[in-house]
């Protein structure tokens, strides 16, 4: 059974600049990194976990968490957050938990950017919840948390066979398959291409 993946990768990387210099937030794992690296576009990753290793040989690689990083600031061409905002600040992945991980996640990238550059986020969507290792995003959800953004928002939906676009008033109707036999993942994605006002 397909998980959001097959929609996500494809359509983030789309959303790119064909040049500058992206920044990838949670990096390790991650399996579209040699894709993004092109002549005139230059990849930098970023995670707390150590996956050096795994990260492509033409990137630069900071072994470092989001919240709290020491990159140059106002300086990426684009950022993209791929499947990882809703986990942070609560407990998985090796986190110590604390509280709006996701509020404060923004207010980095944002600090990260160059002006009028995109940040590229993709999130589960549905009726929002928050669980132990993930939170799900409502449409209202998602235009509080982007209030400070100008952002262009699109929506999946797993129809049992595949993820199709949906229109925002579906999205409620959406719930994440937590299962842990392969047959798990969102219910519902939604893709944001978010430019700081």
């Amino acid at each position: 059974m397909p998980t959001e993946r097959v929609i996500e990768i494809p359509w983030a990387l789309s959303q790119l600049p064909q040049a500058g210099t992206i920044l990838d937030v949670g990096s390790c794992q991650a399996t579209y990194l040699n894709a993004i690296v092109q002549p005139d576009r230059f990849l930098h990753c970023m995670d707390p976990r150590e996956c050096s290793m795994g990260i492509p040989a033409d990137a630069t690689f900071f072994h470092d968490d989001l919240i709290g990083n020491n990159l140059p600031r106002a300086h990426y061409d684009a950022v993209l957050v791929l499947s990882v905002l809703e986990h942070i600040g609560l407990p998985v992945y090796g986190q110590v938990p604390f509280p709006d991980g996701d509020i404060l996640a923004l207010a980095e990238v944002a600090e990260l950017l160059k002006p009028g550059a995109p940040a590229i986020i993709t999130v589960p969507a549905g009726q929002s919840k928050v669980m132990t290792w993930y939170r799900q995003y409502s449409p209202v959800a998602l235009q509080r948390l982007f209030a400070d953004w100008q952002i262009e928002t699109y929506y999946w939906g797993f129809d049992g066979q595949q993820y199709v676009s949906i229109v925002e008033d579906q999205v409620v109707n959406y719930d994440y398959r937590d299962r842990f036999d392969g047959q798990g993942g969102g219910g519902a994605l939604a893709g944001i291409v978010a430019r700081v006002r």
